[in-house]
């Protein structure tokens, strides 16, 4: 019979059956300029007692009228160094009456300017229009994305983070605070005697509105829109394009004059 060959004990990394079972603290260091998540502190709380509307898309925070009332009173003082009341109906509505203090912003990127040139911390803003069903929700939403944008290097820290929406707008407003307005009237966006400038403040806020998103025109609308680089040639840059070597300079069909495309964005 052929001798046994001896068989011999595999090397392992532990010395004792014991220290498999030993913990051993997970240490690394990195490198990465950004600090993880869990370290980053959450947005803060906003300080003025609110809802959110179940009714609608957005999750801009609302307040009654009863806690703007204790906001101007000062009963808040201690948690804001500010307050800004946001009027976002048109000029004529405004000089009608308005909320004591109010400034008038009918203008989404003429409000981020003057918020953003200088911000201010510890600022409440309260936006309202009419009803605070359409201007003013869509004027807050622009500020929220311009603040996220102005403050994308500190995620989720937010210049005005306590920005809320009057809720039933100064028409609410109005019919219970009449002495806290000036003048104490109410001017409605549909008054008769400003038909013509309510249609075109109306028209501005669709417009903005709408081309934020995707829209496309119907064949033979000319939108004002800068030229693509490869597109054909409008607003009479033909001759430009040419000298420059554009695929579209010249059509293969004689006598065939630059055509508009299907504008769209």
């Amino acid at each position: 019979m052929r001798p046994r060959k001896q068989c011999r004990r595999s090397l392992s990394m532990f010395d004792e059956p014991e220290d498999v079972m030993v913990k051993k603290e997970a240490s690394f260091t990195s490198n990465a300029p950004l600090q993880s998540i869990c370290d980053i502190e959450g947005t803060p709380s906003l300080q003025l007692p609110h809802f959110l509307p179940e009714d609608r898309a957005d999750t801009l925070p609302r307040i009654d009228k009863s806690s703007l009332v204790e906001l101007m009173d000062g009963r808040y003082n201690d948690h804001f160094d500010n307050i800004m009341i946001i009027d976002c109906r048109f000029q004529y509505e405004y000089e009608g009456g308005h909320i004591n203090g109010a400034v008038n912003y009918n203008d989404k990127d003429n409000l981020a300017a003057e918020l953003f040139a200088s911000p201010k911390p510890r600022t409440a803003l309260v936006l309202h229009c009419e009803y605070s069903a359409y201007r003013a929700p869509i004027m807050a939403k622009y500020i929220r994305h311009q603040d996220r944008a102005f403050n994308v290097d500190h995620y989720p820290h937010l210049t005005y983070p306590d920005m809320y929406i009057l809720d039933g707008g100064y028409s609410s407003f109005f019919s219970d605070h009449r002495t806290l307005c000036f003048p104490q009237s109410y001017v409605k966006m549909s008054a008769k005697e400003h038909e013509f400038a309510s249609e075109r403040g109306l028209g501005k806020v669709k417009q903005r509105s709408k081309l934020s998103r995707a829209q496309t025109f119907a064949f033979g609308q000319s939108p004002q829109m800068e030229d693509s680089p490869t597109g054909r040639c409008r607003n009479g840059l033909g001759d430009r394009n040419r000298s420059s070597g554009s695929p579209f300079a010249a059509s293969s069909v004689s006598g065939r004059v630059s055509g508009r495309r299907m504008l769209s964005y």
